[in-house]
């Protein structure tokens, strides 16, 4: 797939892409709802696995009505070696979650299998404000180990 960014119309410059996807998890269910986005091949492994992660807490407005979104002013930041994605996540979510136990671990589902599904990632680690917590203030979800695809088919 091609994407024709800004140019000259008469010479556009073709950016080469892939498609990553991002999973949300549909309200009142477990079930994952797939989003589709077009990335720059250009980008490395942490670029994309930061623009996945940004796209997530940004929520897709085709579905926004549909799915359980991280809290509005959440913020994270993405880092990833030897197969673990660690993201740190700052800002709403962890002032205190209120959302309940299944809307929590709709959320980190979704988190999880987005970042699973990118090459090379295994795991997730989760941290708030740079620590590794129990859970999050409010929060029901343990958070204080790596999150795999596993975590959630029990």
């Amino acid at each position: 797939m091609a994407l024709v960014v800004g140019g000259c119309a008469r010479h556009p410059q073709v950016v080469a892409s892939h498609q990553i996807t991002v999973y949300y998890c549909k309200s009142g269910t477990d079930a994952l709802v797939p989003v589709h986005y077009p990335v720059s091949v250009s980008l490395t492994d942490a670029q994309v696995a930061s623009f996945a992660v940004n796209q997530l807490l940004a929520g897709s407005p085709a579905i926004a009505d549909e799915v359980v979104l991280f809290p509005p002013g959440t913020r994270a930041s993405v880092s990833e070696s030897g197969g673990t994605a660690t993201v740190n996540l700052t800002g709403a979510i962890v002032q205190g979650y209120h959302g309940g136990a299944g809307a929590e671990t709709a959320l980190f589902k979704s988190l999880t299998f987005t970042l699973t599904d990118l090459p090379d990632v295994k795991n997730v680690q989760v941290l708030a404000d740079g620590k590794n917590i129990a859970a999050l203030p409010g929060g029901h979800f343990a958070l204080d180990e790596p999150l795999d695809r596993d975590t959630f088919s029990q």
